[in-house]
């Protein structure tokens, strides 16, 4: 299968920083999300400011700085699907960006799961293919390693409830068949999520 081809080299033949260039005082953490309307409130309450765009062939995407708690950061509306979504990832980190907080939405394969504020994917199963396009071929991997701990422990400190488990990640959702559905269900997968951004590190 060619997804198992894996390649560790990072010098590719089209490289991020041969399109975009680092920029003097970007903010090293990022803020994303998926929904148009979330974005836009993002955007309205914390008075962003456009410090520049990113160039997809069909759309524009706009970045705003914010401040938050004394804390600069930039925000930008995530585009949908894995290899657009990391493609903007890749030249966000060119130009400056350190740390994302990438989050949207997912549905529930389980129905026995009470509704939660905050769903934190602590696996998943790569039914997608950008991913394997940035660490070794792998039914399943791990995700949130390093922030896990961190992230429960600031929820729990908050009183936000939240759940955690194996995700599914996709990015056909009209081929989410029954059978499918099944399968990852079967396999302990909690959650379905579109897969908006690829599995791996830049």
């Amino acid at each position: 299968m060619i997804l198992k081809q894996f390649d560790q080299n990072k010098k590719a033949i089209i490289n991020p920083e041969d399109i975009v260039e680092a920029i003097d005082g970007f903010p090293e953490i990022v803020v994303s999300c998926f929904e148009r309307s979330t974005f836009s409130r993002m955007v309205e309450r914390y008075k962003g400011i456009k410090i520049g765009s990113l160039s997809i062939a069909n759309l524009e995407v706009l970045i705003y700085k914010i401040e938050y708690k004394g804390l600069n950061m930039a925000i930008f509306n995530s585009y949908v699907g894995s290899p657009g979504c990391v493609g903007l990832l890749e030249e966000l980190h060119v130009m400056g960006m350190r740390k994302l907080i990438l989050f949207g939405t997912c549905g529930i394969l389980n129905h026995d799961i009470d509704d939660v504020s905050i769903i934190i994917p602590d696996r998943a199963v790569r039914d997608e293919g950008t991913s394997y396009h940035y660490v070794s071929a792998s039914n399943e991997i791990d995700v949130n390693i390093n922030t896990l701990n961190a992230f429960e422990e600031f929820l729990t400190k908050e009183k936000i409830s939240y759940t955690k488990g194996k995700v599914w990640t996709t990015d056909a959702m009209y081929r989410e068949t029954k059978d499918k559905m099944n399968r990852r269900r079967d396999n302990s997968c909690r959650y379905g999520v579109l897969s908006g951004c690829s599995i791996g590190k830049i």
